[in-house]
């Protein structure tokens, strides 16, 4: 079944009819709320060698509408790194779709994890539990096309190096379902930037009220940028220092603040956030006389 159109794109072969993205709606509620585990990838040109890089990744995927999201968990150990990537997969003439990426974070922090990321258009394909991802011009395959294989598999939850690189990524992206969605129903987040009656931090118990928090917070500004620094582990009992730097329109310089995550269960239960450094707001422009 194929849920985009697989044309002959000139560089992979032959063309397939496919159904239009109208007819596909049992194919899309297939993806919704999955789970993938890779399996291979191919250059049409006989190249990739992901496996003997020691190439591990695991793929989820939404439905949004006649949209889907997909998020891959990667792992290279040969290069000794981690990445989380978040992209928009949307409808695209001839039944294909336009691969967008909309958020990439990496461990250690500033290494590149992989392929340069740019947008692309691609086709997918699901037969049974095996989703099939064509892309086309690849910087995996230096420019030729590329396939990715994937099984579907039992949901299984975030570790706590996914949940961290989750948490800045759906942070990026003005996403407050997303990152609120990371923490227990009972969880909290304790922010400095709004104060209690008796002037600590204020307090935001529960996920509704971290989801609505989070809401106010993106919308205050038109764009945002969360940079993890690095991860320390206090102890074996899920507790974490995430450090990171932040920078908005309304910023001179970046913010370096740190978040004391407490994971459980694999999900926040606790997140405080502490600023290092005072904000250095954004001169105002001279007044015009």
């Amino acid at each position: 079944m194929w849920i985009a159109a697989a044309v002959s794109c000139g560089h992979a072969g032959a063309t397939k009819s496919t159904p239009t993205l109208s007819n596909t709606a049992t194919a899309l509620r297939a993806l919704d709320a999955a789970q993938f585990l890779w399996v291979s990838t191919e250059c049409v040109d006989g190249g990739a060698s992901l496996a003997q890089a020691g190439f591990e990744r695991r793929l989820s995927t939404e439905v949004h509408g006649t949209s889907l999201r997909f998020t891959y968990d990667t792992e290279l150990p040969v290069a000794g790194c981690a990445s989380t990537e978040v992209w928009a997969l949307d409808a695209a003439p001839g039944g294909q779709w336009t691969f967008s990426p909309e958020a990439v974070v990496t461990q250690p922090a500033g290494v590149a994890c992989g392929a340069p990321i740019k947008s692309e258009r691609g086709v997918v394909r699901m037969t049974g539990d095996t989703l099939q991802e064509l892309r086309f011009a690849s910087p995996w395959c230096r420019g030729y096309d590329v396939l990715s294989t994937y099984l579907r598999v039992s949901r299984r939850l975030p570790d706590s190096a996914e949940i961290v690189r989750r948490y800045v990524a759906h942070w990026n992206r003005r996403d407050a379902d997303a990152v609120a969605r990371l923490f227990a129903e009972d969880g909290a987040l304790i922010e400095p930037l709004s104060k209690s009656d008796d002037g600590a931090p204020l307090r935001h118990e529960g996920r509704t009220a971290v989801r609505s928090w989070l809401r106010q917070a993106f919308a205050s500004v038109p764009w945002l940028a969360l940079s993890l620094e690095d991860v320390q582990a206090v102890g074996d009992d899920g507790r974490l220092v995430v450090n990171f730097r932040y920078m908005d329109p309304r910023l001179a310089e970046p913010l370096r603040g740190r978040y004391l995550l407490v994971l459980a269960a694999h999900e926040v239960y606790a997140a405080e956030l502490q600023l290092l450094s005072e904000p250095v707001p954004l001169a105002a422009p001279p007044a015009s006389n």
